[in-house]
């Protein structure tokens, strides 16, 4: 039987037992792993070395870990995070800002608390509300989007940030899984209010508001064109 409270015989760098480690190991190549097996075949004593390796590197796990079968998409999506050199879809863009914007948040209140930014005395009275944090795009960007659903308008107060030169912010709702929606443009002020259609009304709960930057007149697509400055969750006052 094979003593498991030790590892087998440290193997020379020229000793076949040295590819058994690495075989039980996984650590051969595609090549090196079909010669090898090939070996096995017509040599008993090497397949025990291997059986042994297995036995012993087995006993390195401490505790029972329950084996969990990885997502068949995982290598898909490290290969384009690591190695894609495209620029990121609007998708990739916006989820990480699914959660919230607090850091925008605590600047566009300071804004206001301090006078920077002066809500219009017509200001809505808002039942949904959504700090847009800016994106690595969007440095700089303060802005904060509150919707009055009885009157079916939004109102997008911004503190701080403007567009790029020759560009506009276009406004876009995202609700569930669905293509985004444009809400219409911001205005060069400060503050801008749009009125909402209703049958837009009922997927604003907990739906995705995004800022992306376009050409003057709106996305020439009816979908976000240009970079996504700003996102943030709709969530009830």
């Amino acid at each position: 039987m094979t003593d498991l409270t030790t590892p087998p015989r440290g193997p020379e760098d020229d000793d076949p037992r040295a590819l058994a480690a690495e075989y039980a190991l996984g650590l051969l190549t595609e090549e090196e792993r079909t010669a090898f097996e090939a070996r096995m075949d017509a040599e008993p004593d090497l397949r025990a070395e291997v059986a042994s390796w297995q036995e012993h590197f087995a006993t390195l796990v401490i505790d029972d870990i329950e084996e969990v079968a990885p997502s068949a998409q995982l290598k898909t999506r490290l290969d384009a995070k690591l190695f894609s050199s495209r620029e990121p879809s609007f998708w990739q863009q916006i989820w990480p800002y699914g959660l919230g914007g607090i850091a925008a948040a605590l600047v566009l209140w300071a804004a206001i608390t301090f006078g920077v930014v002066t809500p219009e005395e017509d200001a809505l009275r808002a039942d949904l509300v959504a700090e847009l944090a800016p994106t690595p795009d969007g440095d700089g960007l303060s802005l904060r989007a509150e919707v009055d659903t009885t009157l079916g308008a939004v109102q997008v107060i911004r503190a701080t940030g403007a567009p790029p030169e020759g560009r506009v912010f276009e406004l876009w709702l995202i609700a569930g899984d669905a293509a985004p929606v444009s809400l219409g443009l911001l205005d060069e002020d400060a503050s801008t209010i749009i009125d909402l259609p209703e049958n837009l009304l009922a997927l604003l709960p907990g739906a995705l508001l995004a800022i992306s930057d376009e050409p003057p007149g709106g996305s020439p697509t009816g979908a976000p064109t240009g970079a996504v400055r700003a996102a943030g969750p709709l969530t009830s006052t």
